[in-house]
């Protein structure tokens, strides 16, 4: 629903809700979000390594 509604065109008549959505605007491009630097996860096809994690994994819940 929100990305369709980017394509919409904006009518605003009232100078109190265009003052609004101007601020909003600038205030959106003072504080951009960074989706660049997210830590990235890898993915493992070794037998050896996923075999370890599954039993690291089946140690941790013989613990709780």
């Amino acid at each position: 629903m929100a990305t369709s509604s980017i394509f919409h065109n904006i009518k605003i008549s009232d100078p109190i809700q265009a003052e609004a959505f101007v601020t909003a605007l600038e205030a959106s491009k003072k504080d951009p979000v960074d989706r660049i630097h997210r830590k990235r996860k890898t993915v493992t096809t070794d037998p050896a390594t996923i075999r370890r994690l599954h039993e690291m994994n089946r140690k941790a819940e013989e613990n709780e």
